[in-house]
């Protein structure tokens, strides 16, 4: 459906002369992105309503975005893939933010989620795409800026359970978790395909 979308959007831009058709398939794989990107937040903001998680749902949206940007992992096949599995992700992170857990079980999740994350970006970040292969100097990069943002995220998570906002403290921890599995499913992935 997104590539679909994208590739008439492309087309209509190309014969009206807006766009070069030199760069077709640059500018189709940038607008599936584009698109992509605006479904996943409208989704996002949906459920957010529907659940009435809106800080846990923003909270997690901030801490997630910019983690895998730079520690990479498992990305979909197609964009109709990355909407569900992004969707399914959020529709797990308004779930769990109905429950209400103890300050005790906030920081042993919140601990929990740390050190696995942790351990997995200094471990493994930056994955690999098979379409964006790194060089060496990418790598350390990528791989530096990883460790910076999950430090930095972490320090705010425990901040904010020390201040015991419960529900900014839990959309740290489940970007955190979502990035450790994206990691781990992004080594996989790449395993197999070699």
């Amino acid at each position: 459906m997104i590539e679909k979308l994208a590739r008439q959007f492309v087309a209509w831009q190309i014969r009206h002369h807006y766009l070069s058709p030199d760069e077709e398939k640059l500018y189709q794989y940038a607008f599936e992105l584009l698109i992509g990107q605006a479904i996943n937040l409208t989704i996002a903001c949906l459920l957010a309503v529907i659940f009435h998680a809106y800080i846990p749902v923003f909270v997690f949206l901030l801490a997630f975005i910019p983690l895998p940007s730079y520690a990479g992992g498992h990305h979909a096949d197609s964009s109709n893939v990355c909407t569900a599995v992004s969707s399914l992700i959020l529709f797990a992170v308004c779930l769990v933010s109905r429950i209400t857990f103890t300050e005790k079980t906030v920081l042993s999740l919140g601990a929990a989620s740390a050190v696995l994350s942790g351990v997995l970006i200094f471990l493994l970040a930056p994955v690999e795409n098979q379409n964006k292969p790194l060089d060496q100097l990418e790598r350390t990069y990528y791989g530096r800026w990883s460790r910076y943002i999950w430090g930095a995220e972490t320090a705010v998570w425990f901040a904010c359970w020390h201040m015991q906002k419960r529900q900014i403290s839990m959309g740290i921890i489940l970007a955190q978790l979502a990035v450790a599995l994206l990691l781990c499913a992004g080594v996989i992935k790449r395993k197999n395909l070699e």
